[in-house]
């Protein structure tokens, strides 16, 4: 069976932001929330269920998919596969817009929902600070760290790591709630067009015993060879490649430029720093001659020590250093 990469922006909203399929991203969402018992999502509404159409060359306005629960919540996920800059800002860009649009004129501000943010990233966000594949956070006292507000919560889930943690640790990653979907979102690599069969038999051992696994791989399936789908789903593909053999390029071009500008500067401080370091050794030449000078006429380390203001260790090894 061919399936269609999820991680493409155009096929995830149609998998996860439709009210046909709200079962699916009630199901989706309360995995990656980790919601049980009376926090579980039992009901969404859509505010944003248009899917833009593609031009022909593949340019689409921002498919992500925006939803407000049962509980009050309004929830943003947004999928992402080009390392995009300033994305930190950008996500809390996204979400205070969302945050601030939720109050109407009249409305009191207590009246606010709590609004979160999920960001699922091919690439890590952090890689420096983490190498886990699920982050979380909140606004935080800094010593005490009691909640400024539960109204704002961000979650990050990077792909690229988790396909690392799935491969040396499975059996950890599996008590998770979110393993099978984000197995769902990784399963396929648009760029190679392969599937992990693998990947895809785990998630058919699932869905014999999840309801929601399965209805999910049904539709899947069913969006993966729709010809009309399929066709817009190359379209974006190209579009993104695109992006990505751009900012490649730009990459390769700035370091290239960078190169010569460093080679250049490299060479400038190299004059000073040899000029400098040839000072200085001239000075320490210097010393030691005087010093050899000194001790000819019969004076001691400690008399010259204290002549020279150094230490009679610093007096010894000048004159090994000879």
């Amino acid at each position: 069976m061919q399936y269609l990469d999820l991680k493409m922006d155009f096929m995830f909203k149609q998998l996860f932001g439709h009210p046909s399929r709200k079962s699916i991203t009630m199901a989706f969402l309360n995995a990656l929330l980790h919601r049980t018992g009376d926090e579980r999502i039992v009901d969404v509404q859509f505010e944003n269920t248009e899917l833009t159409k593609e031009t022909e060359d593949g340019k689409t306005g921002r498919l992500d998919v925006i939803v407000r629960t049962n509980l009050g919540e309004r929830i943003h996920v947004e999928i992402q596969i080009i390392p995009q800059y300033g994305m930190p800002e950008r996500l809390l860009y996204y979400w205070a817009r969302l945050f601030s649009s939720s109050l109407s004129k009249g409305e009191r501000y207590e009246t606010l929902p709590p609004t979160i943010m999920i960001a699922i990233l091919n690439y890590p966000l952090f890689p420096h600070e983490t190498d886990r594949f699920h982050t979380v956070f909140h606004i935080r006292e800094d010593e005490e760290q009691f909640l400024w507000s539960h109204h704002l919560e961000f979650h990050v889930l990077d792909l690229s790591q988790f396909m690392v943690k799935w491969k040396k640790y499975r059996r950890d990653v599996k008590q998770l709630p979110e393993w099978p979907w984000l197995t769902m979102l990784s399963a396929v690599d648009s760029r190679t067009k392969k599937v992990d069969e693998e990947m895809v038999r785990e998630l058919e051992g699932v869905a014999m015993t999840e309801q929601e696994i399965l209805e999910a791989l049904e539709e899947w399936q069913s969006l993966s060879v729709d010809p009309e789908n399929r066709y817009a789903y190359e379209m974006r593909l190209k579009w993104l490649l695109d992006q990505l053999s751009n900012i490649r390029g730009s990459r390769e071009e700035g370091r290239e430029e960078g190169l010569k500008e460093g080679l250049k500067e490299g060479l400038k401080r190299g004059l000073e720093q040899g000029r400098a370091e040839g000072l200085k050794e001239g000075m320490k030449q210097k010393e030691r001659e005087m010093i050899r000078k000194m001790i000819e006429k019969g004076m001691s380390i400690a008399e010259i020590a204290n002549m020279l203001d150094l230490t009679e260790e610093e007096v010894k090894g000048r004159v090994k250093n000879q």
